[in-house]
Formats: structure tokens, C-alpha cells, sequence
């Protein structure tokens, strides 16, 4: 099952861990998704959204 957020479309991202003698070694930033109900429906949803549905 992929990584990415159902509402927003927001998925992985590349970028480069950084060492203290500053090595570069590329890396993967994964999103903070949640199992959550929003409208009465199970979604898969980013930490954002959820915020933002909460507000609305």
C-alpha cells in the first residue's frame, strides 16, 4: 500500500542525510499519514489535513 495522503496527494520525497564531516548519502523523507475518519468515512490522511478538518 502506498505512502501517500488521500485528501492532499502528498507522498514521499527525496533528500540527502548529512553527516557531520559532511558526507552526503541520499535518503527518503516519508509523510506522517493516520488512519483517521473524516466525514464519516477511513481514510489515510497527512497530519496537515487532519488539522485543517478539524478547523473546518
Amino acid at each position: 500500500m502506498s505512502r501517500v495522503c488521500e485528501i492532499c496527494g502528498k507522498g514521499k520525497m527525496d533528500g540527502k542525510t548529512v553527516s557531520h564531516a559532511n558526507n552526503k548519502a541520499p535518503r527518503k523523507y516519508n509523510v506522517n499519514l493516520q488512519c483517521t475518519e473524516i466525514d464519516g468515512k477511513k481514510v489515510k490522511a497527512c497530519t496537515k489535513c487532519i488539522k485543517t478538518a478539524k478547523n473546518k
